[in-house]
């Protein structure tokens, strides 16, 4: 297990959903009623500066090799792994770290070395597959507790089993000042700790899959105080709700990875594709239900919202799709977009589109994105982002294309 945290190289892509998503839980409290909604407005969509955005969908078929094949079949995944917020609501915050790469299928890549040692991953787990993080944290500002639980696929239930005793192992060797210890009511995980330090690591086989969770206390490592049952009481309740939510989810066969579709009723296909990797840390992905929480800044809080407002899709790439029971609920999550305050401030809607809304941040984070745009187009609403106020005006107006054209 390693200590010590390197945050400015994700604070960037955490601010930015912080921004961008921070409000979602705001709002109105009573849904916009169908009847009431005036016609969607006409647009003539060639006096729309898009700049050098495609405004066509795009169909995606199946997968076109093994890297796109082990991040769909991660995505596919995450659709079933439980919020951290659903194991305990303090969790309430995204886990800054795992936003920053929740898809992980490539240990030499990933971003999750501040909590597992990869320096040795590809060398001990040859035959891994692919892996989703999901993380969350009581205090947006580095002052609680960080659970993320990081589940691994690999081709079958023997190797999970020795992977997990072997990359805790290895993880555990990392640190002489690691010792095991025992998860009371799985005593089949392999765990360890530093006796001075509040956190833990513990790998955990069940089926094909190794679930990985970390726990670690910036407060009480501050104040130098540990309680090991505190600890192990956080691992078992994380492991009582995850191990059982990942038993519904069938791991594609490795031999059958290739026949992956890349797309969920082309919603992806309808999102803003990303023509520069800028801030986008994750691939591009269609998710079902609430999985798209995994990338919000406060899943505790925004999830009442999503639940009401029906989402049942969410795609990210260049853009953040949204696809809700029906328009009045796209339409209250766009309102709910921009929450003006003394760091965010309203700005120029794109030319020719004035059903958009744009906004700009105005602290002193210099990490934090500087323009958001947003608009709602039939049961779809999308958020885009860039540091330059034309480019997401472009942004939007293109998405807002691609919404409006697609079949």
């Amino acid at each position: 297990m390693r200590f010590g945290m390197g945050w400015n190289a994700v604070r960037i892509a955490s601010a930015m959903v912080a921004v961008a998503l921070g409000a979602s839980a705001c709002g109105s409290e009573q849904p916009v009623a169908a009847a009431a909604l005036p016609p969607e407005p006409v647009i003539d969509l060639s006096t729309l500066d898009v700049g050098n955005h495609p405004t066509a969908p795009r169909e995606y078929g199946t997968v076109k090799n093994m890297q796109q094949a082990k991040i769909i079949e991660a995505e596919r995944m995450a659709n079933f792994i439980p919020l951290t917020s659903e194991i305990d609501p303090r969790f309430k915050f995204g886990h800054k770290v795992s936003l920053n790469s929740r898809v992980f299928f490539d240990p030499k890549h990933s971003n999750l070395g501040d909590a597992i040692k990869l320096d040795k991953f590809a060398e001990v787990a040859p035959d891994f597959v692919t892996g989703f993080a999901s993380g969350g944290t009581t205090d947006q500002e580095i002052q609680g507790i960080d659970l993320m639980n990081v589940v691994m696929v690999f081709p079958d239930e023997q190797k999970a089993a020795e992977m997990a005793v072997a990359l805790e192992l290895s993880d555990r060797s990392y640190n002489d000042q690691n010792v095991p210890v025992e998860i009371p009511k799985y005593p089949a995980a392999k765990a360890h700790w530093v006796p001075t330090t509040q956190s833990i690591g513990s790998w955990f086989a069940t089926g094909k899959l190794v679930i990985y969770s970390w726990v670690y206390d910036y407060l009480r490592i501050a104040a130098e105080v540990v309680d090991q049952n505190e600890l192990l009481t956080l691992v078992q309740k994380s492991l009582d709700v995850v191990v059982p939510a990942m038993a519904k989810f069938t791991p594609t066969p490795v031999d059958q990875l290739m026949n992956l579709q890349m797309d969920i009723d082309g919603v992806l296909g309808r999102t803003l594709p990303r023509i520069d990797e800028e801030l986008n840390t994750n691939p591009p992905g269609v998710y079902t239900g609430l999985a798209g929480l995994h990338f919000s800044a406060s899943p505790g809080t925004s999830r009442p919202e999503w639940e009401a407002a029906g989402v049942d899709r969410y795609a990210q790439d260049q853009a953040r799709v949204y696809r809700a029971r029906d328009r009045a609920a796209a339409l209250r999550l766009f309102e709910q977009q921009a929450q003006l305050n003394k760091t965010v401030r309203s700005a120029a809607a794109p030319k020719n589109l004035p059903q958009a809304k744009c906004w700009e941040y105005v602290g002193k984070d210099k990490w934090v994105i500087r323009f958001y745009c947003a608009v709602s187009y039939d049961r779809y609403t999308a958020l885009v982002s860039s540091q330059q106020l034309l480019d997401a005006q472009q942004r939007i107006s293109a998405q807002y294309a691609l919404l409006t054209t697609a079949k």
